[in-house]
């Protein structure tokens, strides 16, 4: 196995050497039109953090987020409540990228607190049409966020990977998809977001956590199937493919990227050294916390049950990949859709000159979001402009 089995950034160096550590720059740097850090504010904490040292990583980017929410506090109480809204949404941004490399130290659950409470606060200034969902699931709940966009509007539920959560999802494609004419729902599975201080934890058998936030569409908000959507991105990807099999209450599905098979592109090896090194070794401790186990090899053997059958899809799917993304990770996207049922099904391939070549589109969530809704205005009966 080579580094290339896990790539998830594009070839090009944004700003460090450390591939993983750049991917979550590259991530940043396209958060900026939805409300992250502007180049100059991003660009000035990078200039401060150690290449591949992720505690000057964690300390730099709390410190700017600390700064950000004392401004917001000037600035609400000056009675500049929309600019104190955007500068709190900054400091939400720099708190969850420092708790990315934060490796379950001192502050990882204090991180965790600090980015949902900064988001909230955000919300609440900014006067967002945005509500706080807690989704019925097996003796516990799901948390979510639901962004409205009027009663004729179709819905897109929104579901993220193992590095996300619902926060992460409304920068991603949440806002943009909104803006759009999207009511946007982002729902965190088991495992996702804060959900493992519910005692929830990855599982492979999706179909059940996304069957309980369409019940609770329907039941709380009058949601018709024919205008429910889903997309999925990174191990949300397999998460919205598991799950489409069964689930014939959604109208259209579309996944970046549709994985099939985990175990073939995270074999033991490769989480082993996945576990220990760069940057990538505190990012990983963040994926046992969220699949409730020990180590590498256990770790590996979860993800060997995560397997989806195309086969069995009968939804019109949308499957994206980004040419910037590892060679085996492409052909099972491409294998994914050729052996997809649906007449309705489209292979969405975006390379270096598009600038949304990265994993999940990352560097250029504008461009995915035009894809998407575009895609799902010609396929669900209520069409966006």
């Amino acid at each position: 196995m080579t580094d290339e089995t896990v790539q998830r950034s594009n070839p090009i160096r944004y700003r460090f050497d450390d591939r993983d550590m750049d991917f979550i720059f590259q991530w940043s740097a396209g958060a900026a039109k939805t409300g992250g850090l502007d180049a100059g504010e991003l660009y000035h904490i990078a200039s401060r953090i150690s290449d591949g040292d992720t505690a000057s990583w964690t300390e730099e980017f709390e410190r700017y987020g600390d700064a950000q929410g004392d401004l917001a506090d000037g600035w609400e109480v000056d009675g500049r409540r929309r600019s104190a809204g955007e500068v709190m949404m900054k400091a939400y941004y720099c708190y969850r990228q420092a708790w990315q490399f934060a490796g379950r130290g001192d502050g990882f659950i204090r991180l965790i607190n600090k980015y949902e409470a900064a988001f909230e606060r955000a919300v609440t200034l900014l006067d967002l049409p945005l509500d706080y969902l807690e989704v019925p699931f097996e003796g516990t709940s799901l948390p979510g966020l639901r962004l409205d966009a009027g009663p004729d509007a179709p819905t897109l539920i929104v579901i993220g990977g193992g590095d996300s959560g619902r926060e992460d999802m409304y920068h991603l494609i949440g806002l943009n998809a909104w803006r759009r004419g999207y009511t946007t729902v982002m729902a965190d599975l088991p495992g996702q977001g804060s959900t493992p201080l519910r005692g929830l934890h990855l599982m492979a058998e999706t179909e059940r956590p996304v069957g309980a936030v369409v019940d609770h569409l329907i039941d709380a908000y009058g949601q018709d199937p024919a205008t429910l959507a889903i997309i999925g991105f990174s191990g949300g990807g397999y998460m919205v493919s598991r799950a489409v099999m069964s689930e014939r209450r959604i109208a259209a599905a579309a996944a970046t990227t549709p994985i099939s098979d985990f175990g073939s592109l995270l074999p033991v090896e490769v989480v082993r050294r996945m576990a220990e090194e760069g940057a990538m070794k505190d990012n990983f401790q963040m994926y046992l916390w969220r699949s409730g186990l020990a180590g590498p090899v256990d770790f590996a053997r979860l993800l060997a049950t995560f397997t989806a059958d195309p086969a069995q899809v009968t939804c019109p799917f949308l499957s994206i990949v980004g040419l910037g993304e590892s060679p085996a990770l492409v052909e099972q996207v491409r294998s994914w859709h050729h052996a997809l049922p649906s007449p309705r099904k489209k292979l969405l391939e975006l390379d270096a000159a598009t600038g949304a070549d990265a994993h999940c589109q990352i560097n250029n969530p504008t461009r995915l979001a035009q894809e998407v809704c575009d895609w799902l205005d010609r396929i669900l009966p209520v069409g966006r402009s």
